[in-house]
Formats: C-alpha cells, sequence, structure tokens
C-alpha cells in the first residue's frame, strides 16, 4: 500500500474527530423510517442546483438552491428496493432498481419544470425490468446487472424518452457497474476489470482484463482525468481501493495494489468518483472520504467526514456520492440520515514538480532543461540549481531563476561546459503560501526557495563525440586467397571520445555476419576464379564513421606469386569429379619435406602411390590415371609433415 508516513498521523487524528478539511452544510433525514440508497445531481437552465436522492421507496428530488436548507421539490414514486441507482442526460433523469412489482423497469423522468414539479414521462420494460446501475455518457446510457443475464444494455438517447437499444454486451458476464468515456467501457465484472471497446456502439469489443486478485469483488471505480489511471473499490473489504495503470490498453499494471481506511476488517469501500487531482469515495460507515491522486501511484488521505453515527454493521453508513456540482459543494446519501451537503476545503500542499532526467548531451551547446510545475493555489517561484563536476572537482552550486511557465512547463538554460563535464542539478518551487518542494525531494529552504539542496539530484554527461582513430590492420595491404581457403581480416581501432565502437563488414558490398573487429573470409570454391572480391569495414561510434576495405585476388595456388605468401598446406578436391579415366589433383607444401599421396579404395585397400618423395615447397600439380579400375568411389590422402588430409573421388565408367 503506497501512502505516505503522514497518514499514520492521519489516521489518528480521524479516529479522535471524524471531520478531515470537510464541513457540512446541511443534512435533510426526510426519510428516516425508510431508508436511503444512491445520489446524483442536477443543474438547471436558471442554475439551481438539485440533489437526485434515491430512497428505497423512490426518488426525492432536492432543490440545493439554499444548501444550508435543502428542500424536496418532487417526489417520484418507485418500486421498494434497497437498490436504486440514477442518472441524468439533457434534462431527463433515468433510473433503475433491483425491485420487483408495480412500477418496475427503466424510470425516465422530466426535470424541465424544476422547482415546480417534475414528471414520470415513460417507464420501460422492453429489454429487462430490473437493473443494478446505470450510467451515461454522450448521449448513450448504459444499464448494467440486469435481470435475465446481467450483462450491458447500449442505450441510444437520440430520443430521451424512448431510447433505442443498439447492443447487448454478455462476453464479460454478470457486470456490476462501469465508468464509460467516449469510445471505453470499464466494466466492473465481480472478480476482474475488464476494458471493451465501443466505438461501434452496436459491436462491443473485449479489449484487456485485469488480473483476478484473491478475495476481492470488482465493485465500482473511476478513471483519472487524463484516462491513464483507473482507480477501483471493491466491496468485500479485502483490498478496497486499487490503482490499475492502464497506459497500455492491452494489459492493466497493478500500481497500487491495495488502500484502506483502516486495517480492520469491517469497513469496506463502496463507491469512488474522480473530479481533478481527487478523489471522493463514499466509505460506507467512514462516511465521505477525499484521497488526493496527484500522483495517482501514492494516493494520499485529503478529506474525511463521518455521516454514520454508529460502528455498528458491516454495509451501513454512506452510499453513493456527487462532487460534480457547479458551487463544488459535494453530495452524499447514507443509508440511515440521508443527504448531507458537504464542502471539502483541501489543506494547501506544496508545488507539484514532474521533469524526465537528461542523462547524455552530445554537444557543447547550452543545455534547456524543462520542469511541469502545479500547485493548488499559485506558483510564486521555481529555481533551477545546478553545479559541475570536471576531473571530480565539485563546483558551488549555481541559481536560475523562472516565474513564467506555458501550460505550467518552466525552462531554464545551462550555459555550455567542455566535453567530459558532469552537471548535477535539481528544482525548487514555493507557492503563495511559502510551501516549497524539490525534486528531486528532500530540499528545503526559503529564501531563497530550495537553498538547501536534496540528498540526491539529476545529472547529465557532456560527451562531445569525434572520430575513431584506425590504429592497425591485417592484412596491411590487398591479399592473394586460394580457393576453399580462409583469410581473417582484423582491425583495432579506439574511440577519441570514449563511445563504444561497433562494426560492419561487407563482402562485395553486402553484410556480413561479423560485427566483431575481425571477419573470416572464406574464398567460395564455387564461384568464378580467378576473381577479386572486395572487403570493406566500417567502424562507427553512432555519429561519425571511419573505414577500411581490401581487394581480394582469388586464384588457384599455383598462379599465385610466392611472394604473398600465401602457400599452405594444401590438398584440392580433384577435377574433374566425377571422372573417367583421368582426373587432376592439386597441392601445396609451404616448406621442404617428404610428402606421401596415395589411393585407397572403399575397402581401404592401396590401389595406387602417386607421390612418395622429397619436395620443396611450392605447388605441383598431378595426375591420376584409373584405367584399370573399376567404377566406385576412391579416396586420395596426403601426408606431409604434421598435415594430413583425406578427399573423395568418384570414378564413372
Amino acid at each position: 500500500m503506497k501512502l505516505k508516513t503522514l497518514l499514520l498521523g492521519i489516521l489518528f487524528y480521524i479516529n479522535s474527530f471524524p471531520q478531515l478539511n470537510v464541513d457540512m452544510i446541511s443534512n435533510l433525514n426526510q426519510y428516516s423510517t425508510v431508508g436511503y440508497n444512491d445520489i446524483w445531481g442536477y443543474v438547471d437552465p436558471s442554475g439551481n442546483e438539485y440533489a437526485l436522492l434515491g430512497t428505497k421507496h423512490g426518488t426525492s428530488i432536492i432543490n440545493l438552491s439554499n444548501p444550508a436548507d435543502p428542500v424536496e421539490s418532487a417526489f417520484i414514486p418507485g418500486p421498494q428496493s434497497t437498490w436504486r441507482d440514477l442518472k441524468v442526460h439533457s434534462h431527463y433523469a433515468y433510473i433503475v432498481t433491483e425491485g420487483t412489482g408495480s412500477g418496475n423497469g427503466l424510470q425516465i423522468v422530466d426535470l424541465s419544470q424544476l422547482p415546480s414539479s417534475a414528471t414520470l414521462v415513460n417507464t420501460l420494460t422492453t429489454w429487462f425490468e430490473r437493473a443494478h446501475n446505470i450510467f451515461i455518457d454522450n448521449g448513450f446510457a448504459f444499464v448494467i446487472g440486469t435481470n435475465g443475464g446481467g450483462g450491458m444494455h447500449i442505450l441510444d438517447l437520440a430520443d430521451p424518452v424512448n431510447p433505442v437499444r443498439t447492443a447487448y454486451y454478455t462476453q464479460s458476464g454478470y457486470i456490476h457497474d462501469v465508468f464509460v468515456w467516449n469510445d471505453t467501457v470499464v466494466a466492473m465484472a465481480e472478480s476482474t476489470y475488464d476494458l471493451i471497446d465501443i466505438s461501434n456502439k452496436s459491436n462491443p469489443q473485449l479489449i484487456s482484463v485485469s488480473a483476478a486478485l484473491p478475495g476481492i469483488y470488482a465493485h465500482s471505480g473511476w478513471m483519472t482525468e487524463d484516462k491513464r489511471y483507473f482507480i477501483g473499490t471493491e466491496e468485500f473489504d479485502t483490498r478496497d481501493i486499487t490503482v490499475w495503470d492502464l497506459q497500455d490498453r492491452s494489459s492493466w499494471d497493478l500500481v497500487v495494489p491495495s488502500w484502506q481506511m483502516t486495517g480492520g476488517g469491517s469497513d469496506p469501500v463502496h463507491n469512488l468518483f474522480v473530479k481533478g487531482n481527487y478523489a471522493h469515495i463514499s466509505y460506507y460507515k467512514q462516511g465521505y472520504v477525499v484521497l488526493d491522486i496527484s500522483d495517482p501511484e501514492n494516493p494520499i488521505l485529503a478529506g474525511h467526514y463521518d455521516t454514520y453515527p454508529s460502528s455498528t454493521g458491516t454495509y451501513n453508513g454512506a452510499w453513493g456520492c456527487y462532487p460534480y456540482l457547479p458551487s463544488g459543494l459535494t453530495l452524499i446519501s447514507d443509508m440511515q440520515t440521508g443527504l448531507y451537503v458537504l464542502e471539502f476545503t483541501p489543506d494547501d500542499t506544496p508545488p507539484f514538480i514532474d521533469h524526465t532526467p537528461v542523462n547524455l548531451i552530445y554537444n557543447n551547446d547550452a543545455v534547456t532543461l524543462s520542469a511541469t510545475i502545479i500547485d493548488n493555489n499559485q506558483v510564486a517561484d521555481v529555481k533551477l540549481y545546478y553545479r559541475t563536476v570536471i576531473d571530480s572537482q565539485v563546483g558551488e552550486w549555481n541559481m536560475i531563476s523562472n516565474s513564467n511557465s506555458i501550460n505550467n512547463v518552466y525552462d531554464f538554460e545551462v550555459p555550455s561546459y567542455p566535453n567530459r563535464t558532469k552537471v548535477e542539478y535539481y528544482f525548487a518551487a514555493v507557492d503563495n503560501n511559502d510551501q516549497v518542494s524539490t525534486l528531486p525531494e528532500g530540499g528545503s529552504g526559503i529564501n531563497p526557495p530550495g537553498n538547501i539542496p536534496p540528498s540526491e539530484f539529476f545529472n547529465y554527461t557532456i560527451k562531445v563525440p569525434g572520430y575513431p582513430i584506425l590504429i592497425s590492420f591485417t592484412p596491411l595491404s590487398d591479399t592473394s586467397v586460394a580457393p576453399s581457403e580462409f583469410f581473417t581480416f582484423t582491425v583495432e581501432a579506439v574511440d577519441t571520445s570514449d563511445f563504444n565502437l561497433t562494426y560492419k563488414w561487407l563482402k562485395n558490398g553486402s553484410q556480413v555476419n561479423s560485427t566483431s573487429a575481425s571477419y573470416n573470409y572464406i574464398a567460395l570454391p564455387s564461384q568464378t576464379v580467378p576473381r577479386v572480391d572486395s572487403v570493406r569495414v566500417e567502424i562507427t561510434n553512432s555519429f561519425f564513421t571511419i573505414e577500411k576495405s581490401w581487394n581480394v585476388s582469388v586464384d588457384h595456388p599455383s598462379n599465385i606469386d610466392n611472394d604473398g605468401g600465401m602457400i599452405t598446406y594444401q590438398l584440392d578436391q580433384n577435377y574433374p569429379n566425377p571422372f573417367n579415366p583421368s582426373t587432376k589433383i592439386h597441392y601445396a607444401i609451404p616448406n621442404d619435406g617428404t610428402v606421401n599421396i596415395s589411393v585407397f579404395n572403399s575397402l581401404g585397400e592401396k590401389v595406387s602411390s602417386l607421390v612418395n618423395e622429397l619436395k620443396s615447397a611450392g605447388n605441383y600439380n598431378i595426375e591420376f590415371n584409373a584405367i584399370d579400375l573399376p567404377s566406385g568411389i576412391y579416396f586420395v590422402r596426403m601426408t606431409s609433415g604434421e598435415f594430413s588430409k583425406l578427399i573423395k573421388m568418384n570414378l564413372i565408367k
């Protein structure tokens, strides 16, 4: 659970005083003997605000023109039920319930005559009679948890009194609640959270499914306003609140595995709504809870008001929450004590600083460092502190000021420095209430802000690339190679700017597999002989490239100049092969010595001795005549000193 140390003190405070940064404006408990469920809000064309409060026997529409003295303007009866959910589109309220009997179905209420009256204009039972929840977005209603399957009905509200169903989605099984924005749905599908593509409202498609965390019930949730993080609530008091990163829509990354008000086992959470940097929560027995989610991966308790006077039971207290009234007031529906009109006033918090670190600079130009800095009040001043480290010598801190930003982004220009200079830096900001923060965290000081550095810093190093230098190479010049032989080309290079070097070898303009400082060239005998191949190596530090190239003459050893130093022990394949009745065999020795070349049949019997004498270093060609031998496979073996080689010949008559 990602909570700052400060939270422990806050929780102790809550146990003594059940209010934190929240004031009660009013409480209306008109149906105390009946009980309450969910709540939503509405604003008429004149700007008057209303609470739509669900009760167990209908919907109470309450005028908040004077929020300190709320007054019921209308009541819409409905089936008796513990569960009732309601949302607003245009000047219509849409109400669903799990109640049975007279009046069940989707109730549609015209609110246009408020504050004098509200009228039930339709009750639909075409596709379902009971439902657990409803969500409305961009002219479509999403009705979930219905009888007959529990999937998701998508209703087009183009005609708000007579909706038309465009799809019924069942792939996720029973869905308890949804959050919808534009073309995407997050479905709370009991054990998992499912992401669904609804760009085609007639053909929803499942995108991805979260992990099924043990013991939870995926109950409700909301996306952060940047639509990156989903904050979910589960009703079984196992984890209470989880946070998932949905930057990659194909996977669910659990970044906060649990957030709970207490460590106890009888304080489950209910519904959560996001507005700006805060999550507003109806937390059953805990009442109204507000989390600061400016860093969604580190939610912090920011407000609390306990609407439930008792601590008994499990699923009692705050059921619904509505934080979206233009006045800034929050509406809470408490199952036992009715409507609460509350005002959340957050504590002043230090400026929030975000920065993407810079690691390497590849030139001697001045460097612009940027930071995004926001505050719940007003950013008063921003500083960048930097110092240099040159040859292990640490310089003094320098300060750059900037009080102007574009879209909360502040730019600072650090002067140019020589190659291999390391620059350490950190940011500091102060708001109009003298709250100071630094990034990295840990700095302090008010005059100027952040003059006491944190213990850690960002840093970048200036590395100006230069050309690699070729120190040595083999061979020193163009070379010659006999067919079937190989030769190793090598280079030795260094980079003057300490970058890593990479090697690219090419033969006749085409890249070969070697990426090291050497390349084994093979003179393929299947290609034309004589010929000239080209070998080139390109050496780069990713900024500058040098190269070295050679020409390779491929020819039979007898045609190679002895001064080339290319003669080695060699026994070449006979030519032609197969043969009848004679064939030529080429061999070579680099030093004077005895040479023995014999021919054997497939039984290992020697059938001919071709050479058995002392020979001078050089290239030789001999002819083998098999006129007296039958067709078959024959082997030629050459030995000279420590050299031994065997070739196979095929005699066909």
